[in-house]
């Protein structure tokens, strides 16, 4: 019953090894070529900002990349003065801390953007806040584009 069982599974082997053995890739060929590229997606966010207010939108990202967040519009004023910036997400703030990773502008207005080289999958975060400039509530729009 063994020696039936043994022919059956090198009989069913040896097809495998012999289209593996005819195989010319080489392994880096092979990594290559499994390799994905993803196509970058973009989040639009939009809320009204009032004075002294912020707003944290959170992202997960699978893949390494550029993450770029920029400010599409704010209304009524387009040329108003917020704050913007872009991090890691540490489950209770949005930190923008250079060592970190991050970056901030507070004089960021319709057009800004903030591009940063993500290293690691994970949770990131875009926030956008009164600089203290605000009078009126102020409408805004923010994408975020991410692999």
């Amino acid at each position: 019953m063994l020696r039936m069982l043994a022919r059956s599974i090198a009989l069913l082997a040896l097809p495998a090894l012999a289209t593996f053995a005819c195989s010319d890739n080489t392994l880096s060929q092979l990594a290559a070529a499994s390799t994905t590229t993803t196509t970058p997606q973009t989040d639009t966010f939009t809320g009204t900002l009032s004075q002294n207010g912020a707003f944290t939108h959170i992202f997960t990202i699978q893949t390494l990349g550029a993450v770029t967040v920029t400010i599409i519009n704010l209304s009524p004023n387009t040329s108003q003065f917020v704050g913007l910036s872009l991090g890691v997400w540490t489950g209770s703030s949005c930190s923008t801390s250079p060592a970190t990773g991050g970056s901030a502008s507070d004089v960021a207005t319709t057009g800004t953007s903030i591009t940063l080289n993500a290293t690691a999958a994970g949770n990131l975060c875009a926030r956008l806040y009164d600089v203290g400039l605000g009078t009126q509530p102020v409408l805004y729009t923010m994408q975020i584009t991410h692999p």
